[in-house]
C-alpha cells in the first residue's frame, strides 16, 4: 500500500463524515459549502463557534459534542490532514438511498482520497439486506458509478475508504476498479458466497490493496465473507451506550488531556464475535436461493422496527404469515446450534448482559430445546405452556411477556416442529477465500456434497438485535 495516510488519519477522516451541526449549521462537514476549502478551514470554522458546542448532546449516533471536540482537536494538530482539500461532496438521490461521500485531495502526495459514509437511510438498510439475494446490490453499483465520474486522471495515488456500509462500498470499488491503489475498510461488512464466487478473479487481483481496520468487538465487520487482511483494535469497551458502542466511528480512538490521539492494536478478534461469525455463516449457508429475498425482507422489517423503537411491529413479524416460517427456522437453528456448540451460549450471555438483558431468560431456551416434543403435543395452548414454564422456574419477566403476547405461541410450536430436521453444523462457518479452483465443495462438513445456494445477511445491527429479541420473546 502506498497511501500517505496513517491508520489513525483514516479513522479521523471517516469520523468527519458523521459531524452535523456542530456549533451551528456551518459545523456540518458533509455540505456543498465546504467544497474547494481545506479540512483546516472546516476545523477552524467549527472552533470559532466552540462556545455553541453542547458537550452532552449527541451530534451523531453515539458521539457527543465533547467527543467531537477531541476528534477535531486531534485533527487541528495534524498539518497533513488540515491541508487536504475538499474537492467534492456527493449526495445520492433519495430514491438511491441518500448515501453520502466525499472526494478529498492530499496535495503533499498528489493522492485522491474517496470516503464513503456509513448507512444513511432506511433505503440503505434495505440495500444492506439486498446482499442476501443480489450480486452486486444497487447501491454498490451507484457508488461505483459516481467513483468512475470523478476526474482522477492526474493523481499519482488513488485511495478509497469508508466506515460500516461505507467500508463495504470501498471494498467493492477496489475489487471492481483496478485503478485504485489502496482501500481502508473501517468496520465494513463483507460479501456473499455468490459474490466471492462470481468475482473471484477480481478479488484475487486486488485484495492485497485492502486493509480492514476492525474494532475487536464490532458486530458489523463479522457479517458475510471479508476480503483482504485484517487488523483488530481495542475499542471503548461498552461505555454509556452498552454493546452498540462498539460500532461507533470513534470507538477505536483514545485521547489524552491534550487531544493527542492513539489507537491500540488488539491481539485478535473478540471471541464472542468470532463465535457469532461462525454461527451466522453456518445458518445462511443452509438456505436455498428461493427463500433469500423473503428472509432479507424479514430481517429488514425487524431492523427498521428496532431502530424506530416499534416493539409491536417486531413482535408482529414473528406471527406474520409472510415471515413466521423464516423466523421460526432461524430460531430453531439457534437452538439446535446451541446443542452442538455450547460455547456459543457463553458468548451470547455476555452480549446480552452487556445490553442489560436478564441472562436467566436463556433458561427458557433450554426448556424449549429439551422439551420440543412436549411443546408439539400441547400445541398452541397458552395456559398450558405458561404453567409448564412456571413449573420449570422460568423467569417471571418471560411468563409475563408471553401472557401479554399470546400470538407468539403458534410461533413457539412452529419452532419446535422445525428443530427435528435441522442440522446446524452441516455447513462450515469460516469465511470463504477466493480461489481459482472454486470453493463450493469445501463448504460442507458432511460427506454429502449436495450444495444449496446461499442466503446471506448484510446488515450489521440485525444480528445482535434479532438474537436479543429472540431470547426476550422465548
Amino acid at each position: 500500500m502506498n497511501s500517505s495516510l496513517s491508520i489513525e488519519e483514516v479513522v479521523l477522516i471517516n469520523n468527519l463524515l458523521y459531524i452535523e451541526n456542530l456549533g451551528g449549521p456551518k459545523g456540518t462537514f458533509m455540505s456543498p459549502s465546504q467544497e474547494s476549502k481545506t479540512i483546516g478551514d472546516y476545523v477552524r470554522g467549527v472552533f470559532k463557534n466552540e462556545d455553541l458546542i453542547e458537550d452532552d448532546t449527541e451530534y451523531s449516533d453515539g458521539v457527543t459534542g465533547a467527543e467531537y471536540r477531541q476528534i477535531l482537536g486531534a485533527i487541528r494538530k495534524n498539518q497533513h490532514l488540515l491541508n487536504m482539500i475538499i474537492m467534492q461532496v456527493h449526495f445520492e438521490s433519495d430514491s438511491a438511498g441518500g448515501g453520502r461521500s466525499v472526494f478529498l485531495c492530499d496535495p503533499s502526495s498528489n493522492e485522491a482520497i474517496i470516503v464513503f459514509k456509513g448507512t444513511q437511510s432506511d433505503a440503505e438498510w434495505v440495500d444492506n439486506i439486498a446482499g442476501l439475494y443480489q450480486v452486486p446490490t444497487a447501491f454498490q453499483e451507484n457508488a461505483l458509478k459516481w467513483f468512475k465520474s470523478l476526474p482522477l486522471e492526474g493523481y499519482d495515488i488513488i485511495t478509497v475508504t469508508g466506515h460500516s456500509k461505507g467500508g463495504n462500498k470501498a471494498k467493492y470499488l477496489v475489487i471492481m476498479d483496478d485503478r485504485i491503489d489502496n482501500c481502508f475498510s473501517f468496520d465494513g461488512q463483507g460479501f456473499s458466497d455468490e459474490f466471492i464466487n462470481e468475482y473471484s478473479a477480481e478479488i484475487r487481483r486486488n485484495e492485497g490493496k485492502i486493509l480492514n481496520i476492525n474494532a475487536e468487538s464490532d458486530f458489523v465487520n463479522i457479517l458475510l465473507n471479508d476480503v483482504g487482511p485484517k487488523k483488530y483494535f481495542l475499542g471503548t469497551n461498552y461505555g454509556r451506550l452498552g454493546f452498540g458502542e462498539n460500532h461507533c466511528a470513534n470507538a477505536v480512538l483514545f485521547f489524552d488531556d491534550e487531544d493527542n490521539v492513539s489507537m491500540w492494536e488488539a491481539q485478535q478478534q473478540d471471541k464472542k464475535m468470532a463465535d457469532l461469525d461462525l454461527m451466522l455463516n453456518s445458518f445462511i449457508r443452509s438456505y436455498p436461493m428461493s427463500t433469500r429475498e423473503n428472509i432479507g425482507s424479514m430481517l429488514g422489517n425487524i431492523i427498521l422496527s428496532a431502530f424506530h423503537g416499534n416493539t409491536d411491529t417486531i413482535i408482529g413479524t414473528f406471527s406474520d404469515d409472510k415471515y413466521k416460517d423464516n423466523a421460526a427456522e432461524l430460531t430453531a437453528f439457534i437452538l439446535r446450534y446451541k446443542e452442538k456448540k455450547p460455547q456459543m451460549v457463553a458468548s451470547l450471555k455476555e452480549i446480552l448482559k452487556q445490553n442489560g438483558v436478564d441472562t436467566a431468560m436463556i433458561g427458557v431456551i433450554d426448556f424449549i430445546t429439551n422439551h420440543a416434543l412436549i411443546m408439539e403435543a400441547i400445541g398452541e395452548n397458552p395456559t398450558s405452556i405458561i404453567q409448564i414454564l412456571e413449573l420449570n422456574e422460568a423467569p417471571a419477566a418471560v411468563t409475563d411477556f408471553l401472557s401479554q403476547h399470546k400470538e407468539l405461541f403458534a410461533f413457539i410450536v412452529n419452532v419446535s416442529h422445525r428443530m427435528k430436521r435441522i442440522d446446524p453444523t452441516r455447513y462450515k462457518g469460516d469465511d470463504l477465500v477466493a480461489s481459482e479452483d472454486g470453493f463450493w465443495p469445501s463448504l460442507l462438513t458432511h460427506k454429502d456434497k449436495r450444495v444449496n445456494l446461499f442466503v446471506m445477511i448484510a446488515i450489521a445491527l440485525a444480528v445482535v438485535i434479532l438474537l436479543v429479541l429472540l431470547f426476550l420473546i422465548l
